[in-house]
C-alpha cells in the first residue's frame, strides 16, 4: 500500500511558512488583534493538524502489517487545490480587494471540499464575506485592501 506523506509534509512547511512570515507583523492580543494574530492563529492550526497527520502517517506505515488502514488517504489533488486556492488569496486579495477575494477564495474552498453546486458556495463565499466584513470593519474597526472597489 503506498503512504501518503507528500500532502501533510507540505502543509506543513507552508503552515510553517505562515508562522514564520506572520512574525513580521504586530500580533496583538485577544481583545485587541493585531495584523499578525490571524495569520499565526491559522499558520500554528495548519502546521498542528499537518504534523499530526503526518506522525500517524508515519506510525501507520511503521506497523503495517499488511492491513488497510483504518482511515481513507488524504486525497494529494484536493490538497493541491487548497493550496492553489490559499496562494491565489495572497497573491490577489491587495489587487482585486480583501472582500472580493475572501469571497473567492470561500467559494473555491467549499467546491474544493465537496460541496455538489456552485449555488452553494456562491452563497457560503457572500455569508463568509458578509460577515467577515461585519466582524473586522465594522466591530474591530480593522482596514483590509479595498483593490478594485476604490
Amino acid at each position: 500500500m503506498k503512504s501518503e506523506r507528500q500532502t501533510p509534509l507540505v502543509l506543513l512547511i507552508i503552515g510553517l511558512g505562515f508562522v514564520g512570515y506572520s512574525t513580521k507583523y504586530n500580533i496583538g492580543n485577544l481583545n485587541n488583534p493585531g495584523v499578525g494574530f490571524f495569520p499565526i492563529l491559522i499558520g500554528v492550526a495548519l502546521a498542528g493538524l499537518a504534523g499530526f497527520f503526518l506522525v500517524r502517517e508515519w506510525s501507520l506505515a511503521s506497523g503495517q502489517t499488511g492491513k488497510a488502514p483504518s482511515a481513507p488517504p488524504i486525497l494529494t489533488g484536493k490538497a493541491y487545490g487548497i493550496v492553489a486556492t490559499l496562494v491565489a488569496f495572497a497573491a490577489l486579495h491587495s489587487i482585486l480587494g480583501y472582500w472580493t477575494s475572501i469571497f473567492g477564495a470561500m467559494a473555491a474552498l467549499l467546491r474544493i471540499a465537496g460541496v455538489p453546486s456552485w449555488k452553494k458556495c456562491i452563497l457560503g463565499g457572500a455569508i463568509t464575506s458578509a460577515l467577515s466584513y461585519l466582524v473586522f470593519e465594522y466591530w474591530l474597526g480593522v482596514l483590509f485592501p479595498e483593490g478594485w472597489i476604490r
